[in-house]
């Protein structure tokens, strides 16, 4: 078998794991087989001195299809 890993960032106003919610269901939609999640770093958007947002840079493991599903 062999994976593949793709970074991606998400925010919300809520709560880092809101974000991390927001990315899986947005890469579940085009990305097949997830396998694994890595948090690679959290940050905070400050404004005027209160929490706005609330990222996630998240390192999405996949497994890649077999040689024989392969469609071309």
């Amino acid at each position: 078998m062999i994976s593949k890993v793709n970074e991606l960032i998400g925010s919300s106003p809520v709560s880092f794991e809101d974000a991390a919610s927001r990315v899986l269901a947005r890469a579940n939609r085009t990305l097949r087989g997830i396998t694994g999640i890595e948090v690679a770093s959290k940050r905070i958007k400050i404004e005027d001195g209160r929490v706005v947002e609330y990222r996630v840079r998240l390192r999405l493991v996949f497994d890649m299809a077999p040689e024989t599903a392969l469609h071309w």
